[in-house]
């Protein structure tokens, strides 16, 4: 048995303010103090931005993700302190941007700040959609050597949510994109958890929580045995595993799981983990990124400006605090 409290926009409000606390003079969001940035997470704290109405941070934050987009259309995988770390690109990092813009759009009704936009757009889906092998599925990455030869079930799954954000956009704007929705099709029609593309580095993915839920967060699947799949990663009290094996919830993790499982309408899990987590809140409501369980500790030692998001978004998807559409749930 659980307790229900039904959380209103006013109880995340030192959250984005924590989030906003931690954006860079040059509009970037980094995780914390040690100055990690790496614009998926980036994304994932404009869109909470976007359901606050945050105005000013929130084009800082886009402003800062378009200038540090190649003429490819892609975007370095890390930064640290303002400076790029790698040189090689994850082709779900920029069409991320979509899911981003549509929320902020679902807030404001700003359809010219979608018209604005819409080029750099247009640009990041072609590019991501050159990003198929023969067999239709996403390669991870390219570098100066090639492509990745791998796929990934969580990255596939986040590019099928952006695409369909996209597609959202397209519409909005009065634009029929034939091809990107015929793409978007087949990308849900081949879909196979059990595909060879997503083992090819023979690593067991069904170890991992987010190759569990996240196709049921992007509407790639919705079969009924998500709430299955997740009792092997719930942990009775505190939320979700990570690594199934491993003693260590992450509080965004478990945030996800709670929008694959709205999605999956399966509300009643999602409330029940949705106050698991709501026990781990610091004093002054900020989240901590995991709890290792079995040593009662918060590990590691930050409170990511992503997981805060993450919770945010999440109660938005649970909660409805904003009464406004949800670009998570498109």
């Amino acid at each position: 048995m659980f307790l229900s409290k039904k959380m209103k926009k006013v109880d995340f409000k030192n959250n984005i303010s924590w989030i906003k606390d931690n954006q860079m003079s040059d509009g970037s969001i980094v995780w914390d103090d040690k100055g990690k940035c790496d614009p998926w997470d980036h994304l994932e704290c404009l869109i909470s931005l976007a359901i606050y109405e945050e105005h000013e941070p929130f084009h800082a934050g886009i402003e800062w993700f378009l200038q540090n987009l190649n003429d490819q259309f892609l975007i370095p995988p890390l930064f640290q302190n303002q400076q790029i770390v790698h040189d090689h690109f994850e082709f779900h990092h920029a069409p991320y941007l979509a899911v981003a813009l549509l929320q902020y759009y679902y807030s404001t009704n700003n359809k010219k700040f979608l018209l604005d936009n819409l080029e750099v757009l247009r640009g990041i889906t072609n590019k991501t959609l050159e990003a198929r092998d023969k067999y239709g599925y996403f390669y991870w990455a390219t570098d100066k050597k090639g492509l990745s030869d791998n796929s990934l079930i969580t990255a596939t799954s986040s590019i099928f949510l952006s695409l369909k954000c996209t597609s959202s956009i397209y519409k909005i704007l009065g634009i029929r994109s034939l091809k990107l929705e015929n793409e978007i099709a087949e990308i849900k029609k081949i879909f196979d958890l059990n595909s060879v593309r997503f083992n090819r580095d023979k690593i067991d993915r069904s170890r991992f929580s987010m190759d569990c839920y996240y196709p049921y967060l992007s509407g790639l699947l919705k079969d009924g045995s998500l709430v299955k799949s997740l009792q092997n990663f719930y942990v009775d009290g505190i939320g979700i595993k990570c690594v199934i094996e491993e003693p260590w919830v992450t509080f965004a993790e478990s945030s996800e799981a709670i929008i694959a499982l709205v999605r999956s309408d399966e509300k009643k899990f999602a409330e029940q983990i949705f106050n698991d987590i709501m026990k781990f809140r610091g004093d002054d409501g900020i989240f901590s990124t995991g709890y290792q369980f079995s040593e009662n500790i918060y590990w590691p030692d930050e409170r990511s400006t992503w997981t805060n998001a993450v919770v945010i978004i999440a109660a938005d998807a649970l909660y409805n605090i904003t009464d406004k559409p949800k670009a998570i749930l498109a």
